[in-house]
């Protein structure tokens, strides 16, 4: 990958966590995160942002409430399909 992903910005009004948050969701949104695929380890992604690894995991935590990513036991977390982002919106 030539640019990362995510950029968080301390200087924003925005928590780091919000921030993650809203990139993460608009990435599985816009299709730059393949459906059904993992999401880096809380430890590596909070290590490529230099963020405390706890901003990482609540941000993925608030994602599996809000329906953007499921949990796989020992896999980790992955990005759920757009249809069923749809039909959560619906709801």
């Amino acid at each position: 990958m030539s640019h990362p992903l995510f950029i968080l910005d301390a200087g924003l009004n925005a928590s780091l966590q919000q921030q993650l948050r809203q990139q993460i969701a608009k990435a599985i949104l816009d299709h730059h995160i393949p459906l059904d695929s993992p999401l880096p380890s809380s430890r590596k992604l909070a290590k490529q942002l230099n963020v405390a690894r706890n901003t990482v995991v609540l941000a993925y935590e608030h994602l599996l409430d809000d329906g953007y990513l499921i949990a796989r036991e020992r896999s980790g977390y992955f990005a759920v399909s757009y249809t069923h982002l749809r039909a959560h919106e619906t709801v």
